[in-house]
């Protein structure tokens, strides 16, 4: 038996199936120490993320502004090291309310609109979103909330 999948006209061609796997963690810095350790990793790419690197940001449909620190290892799939830093967030609703660990499996998608519509009609709600990377202002993102499903958030991505 077949079954078709969800993602699977939706994903960007030549892109795997899960593109990133996403933990939110108190500190970049100590989680990247403990991570390298465990698994190995020697290489990793930092960098901060908010209001200034996207043009507009959004938490359960409202214009919301916040930042990250961030830490990336690997590749197919990447991991990321999500740490909040400022303002509210899913990230920061995260760490209150679970501790650190797991939060989201992503997804390169071809159209982050057709994405979400899709998404939304399953019935995930687009839980937050950015969209039009700086300083080109194209692609995006949005998290989904799948965790009744997943037991995690689904991220889209649009490069």
């Amino acid at each position: 038996m077949v079954i078709e999948s969800l993602l699977g006209p939706l994903r960007a061609p030549g892109t795997p199936p899960v593109h990133q796997v996403g933990i939110v963690v108190a500190s970049c810095n100590d989680a990247v120490e403990r991570y390298s350790a465990m698994f190995g990793y020697r290489e990793w790419r930092r960098d901060t993320f908010g209001p200034d690197d996207v043009e507009r940001m959004t938490l359960r449909g409202v214009d919301a502004g916040y930042s990250m620190r961030l830490a990336f290892a690997g590749t197919a799939p990447e991991l990321e090291l999500i740490e909040p830093a400022g303002g509210n967030s899913l990230y920061s609703e995260w760490l209150a309310e679970r501790g650190e660990g797991l939060h989201h499996l992503a997804v390169i998608v071809s159209s982050l609109d057709e994405s979400i519509a899709a998404l939304e009609q399953a019935g995930f709600a687009n839980v937050q979103s950015g969209h039009g990377f700086k300083p080109a202002g194209t692609g995006g993102y949005a998290y989904f909330d799948t965790t009744a499903a997943l037991g995690f958030i689904l991220e889209c991505v649009e490069i």
